[in-house]
């Protein structure tokens, strides 16, 4: 597998890690413990540099409509788990954090995929 799709890999397995840890922290009937935030820090620096570094490998023209196509899904289904689970979550914890995620996210995806396009199959 090319380094390409390992560091795009890598970046989605680091988001869905972040976010696993916004949810658990904004769900907890207590604070989580100082250690959590530090692993949310690292993790977070780390999707950072994955993030820029799979934006700057990217060397053509990124493709916006598959990003276009996640945001049309992702917004609704996050919409709609923040309702049926609105009793449960405390919103100053997620909102805040789940707001910069998802526009990181949706801003490297174009990179992510055309570089995935791009990497020659072995």
């Amino acid at each position: 597998m090319r380094r390409e799709k390992i560091l795009f890999i890598s970046f989605l397995l680091l988001y869905m890690a972040s976010i696993a840890i916004v949810l658990i922290a904004s769900t907890a009937k207590s604070p989580l413990p100082a250690w959590g935030g530090y692993l949310d820090v690292g993790i977070v620096v780390l999707i950072f540099i994955n993030g820029f570094a799979i934006h700057g490998m990217n060397k053509s023209r990124s493709d916006y409509y598959i990003s276009y196509q996640t945001a049309l899904y992702l917004f609704p289904i996050i919409l709609i788990g923040l309702w049926i689970y609105r009793d449960t979550l405390d919103f100053n914890i997620l909102l805040p954090g789940l707001a910069w995620r998802t526009f990181f996210f949706l801003r490297i995806l174009p990179s992510g995929l055309n570089l995935w396009k791009q990497a020659p199959a072995q």
